[in-house]
């Protein structure tokens, strides 16, 4: 082998050799700070663990416990799901005639009222929990002020100390929160479609509903597809806000200051899991097992919207 194969076989070599090189730092801490902690907290619901005495190996004792047992993950994963029933409808249809108004032409000033709507998806969770809480509270909250000033109530409503409208103030702010976060979105998905296809419904006579309805909601469906996964993924995450909205230090607030509010009403799947590690209960093993069953739970719902969309998808092709 002459001396010229050989320089341009060790170039050929290095070629190939320097790409896993440089990928060499992403695998290291994918493996350290992702796939380590998966394989070690599934270990860890294997056993029952406070975090200070040794570990007891229990095998499938945890997770067999909060299906059955516990009675509060069941209760978590139905207020979050109550929850999902209202948000999700609420912010896909709010936010597409949203983003429908914004992108029309009589809306002057269209970026200055998406960044208004964008705008509280942006804020910090705590900020938005304690802006509920002010606006909610029983004997301060400016909606009980406005109501009662109005004739509206007799007396102050307990929002934030009764399950019923606990629940309504949490939709409310998951509400408030993700519509415009939805209507970016959409207002994205509505520039990039062509106008040649309104003109030529125009031509045809077409209403403005029927090219909404035949044009804009079609061509947006991977982006609804999209958001849908969304919303079933961040509402089994809904923590921050509502744990701020209820925390103990709010007790003056009529009920306000305990685990998942009053009766539990607003107890998160997150919520709980947090309660269970690291509040009240120190579970550790208990803790990791609800995080898979959580895991278990949001595969199954995003697995079935994805069948039904699909489903959907063939059946008007």
């Amino acid at each position: 082998m002459t001396s010229v194969s050989l320089r341009r076989k060790h170039k050929l070599t290095g070629k190939k050799v320097w790409p896993y090189l440089f990928l060499i730092p992403f695998f290291v801490i994918y493996l350290s700070f992702n796939f380590y902690p998966l394989i070690y907290s599934f270990v860890i619901s294997l056993t029952q663990w406070d975090g200070f005495t040794e570990p007891v190996f229990v095998g499938l004792s945890n997770f067999v416990n909060i299906f059955t047992d516990d009675p509060y993950f069941l209760k978590s994963i139905g207020n979050t799901l109550l929850f999902m029933l209202f948000n999700a409808p609420f912010v896909l249809i709010g936010g597409l005639i949203l983003a429908t108004m914004l992108n029309s032409k009589l809306i002057r000033g269209r970026n200055v009222f998406q960044l208004a709507t964008f705008l509280p998806y942006l804020t910090i969770p705590v900020a938005i929990g304690v802006l509920f809480m002010l606006l909610f509270d029983w004997n301060s909250g400016l909606i009980n002020r406005i109501f009662v000033s109005l004739g509206i109530f007799q007396e102050p409503v307990n929002f934030l100390g009764l399950p019923g409208p606990a629940r309504f103030v949490v939709i409310m702010m998951i509400n408030w929160k993700y519509i415009g976060y939805h209507a970016v979105f959409f207002s994205a998905g509505i520039t990039s479609i062509p106008v040649e296809l309104y003109e030529s419904a125009e031509v045809d006579g077409a209403s403005a509903f029927v090219k909404f309805r035949k044009i804009t909601i079609p061509m947006l469906r991977p982006i609804i597809e999209f958001l849908l996964i969304m919303n079933i993924i961040n509402g089994f995450q809904l923590f921050d806000e509502v744990k701020v909205l209820f925390s103990p230090w709010l007790s003056a607030s009529g009920g306000a200051g305990t685990i998942g509010g009053p009766d539990r009403a607003a107890l998160t799947a997150v919520w709980n899991l947090y309660d269970t590690s690291f509040g009240t209960q120190m579970q550790y093993g208990k803790g990791a097992s609800i995080a898979y069953g959580l895991f278990l739970f949001i595969l199954l719902f995003s697995l079935v919207a994805l069948f039904i969309l699909k489903r959907t998808n063939r059946e008007e092709v």
